[in-house]
């Protein structure tokens, strides 16, 4: 009994040690350096490593060299099991906020160690309150749009659906 409970305080003293531990930063810019490959750089940018997660303030993420989305704050917490990105004050900029113009105020996503190749959506802005996922292996994005606010700027992306408007793509 003794070594079945030794054995366990070391499996969670292991984890909570690779947790506490885990070079955040290091996996924020071996993930920059991933979106490259596709013409997506984030700049200026300001990293704060905390204990539990890395806080990313006022990032701008360019694509193909035009700035495109601009967040006061992005925090990520990798916490092996249950991986979490919580956005605030998220906007569209330059060219983006001519083709669409929504403010998103707060934005949560949420992956699970149960179901790896899918992301939760949560998402809060001028146009109302959205939920729903993307499925990062047959890559496809599925949010729906539950309490609708101001949705004209991008009701022309949405489709209706029996419960209300909705947004789907495969990327």
């Amino acid at each position: 009994m003794r070594v079945v409970r030794n054995i366990v305080l070391f499996i969670v003293a292991l984890i909570v040690g690779v947790v506490l531990f885990m070079p955040k930063s290091q996996l924020y810019y071996y993930g920059e350096k991933q979106l490259k490959q596709y013409g997506i750089v984030i700049g200026n940018e300001k990293l704060d490593d905390k204990l539990l997660s890395l806080n990313i303030l006022h990032p701008v993420v360019y694509l193909q060299g035009l700035g495109v989305v601009r967040a006061s704050k992005v925090e990520v917490m990798p916490l092996l099991f249950i991986n979490r990105v919580d956005a605030d004050g998220i906007e569209l900029i330059n060219e983006a906020k001519k083709f669409l113009n929504v403010n998103i105020t707060k934005l949560k996503l949420n992956q699970s160690i149960l179901k790896p190749y899918r992301v939760k959506i949560d998402a809060q802005g001028s146009f109302g309150v959205a939920n729903g996922y993307a499925n990062l292996k047959s890559r496809v994005v599925h949010i729906d749009i539950i309490k609708p606010k101001d949705i004209n700027s991008i009701k022309r992306y949405l489709k209706k659906g029996e419960k209300g408007w909705y947004y789907e793509s495969k990327f």
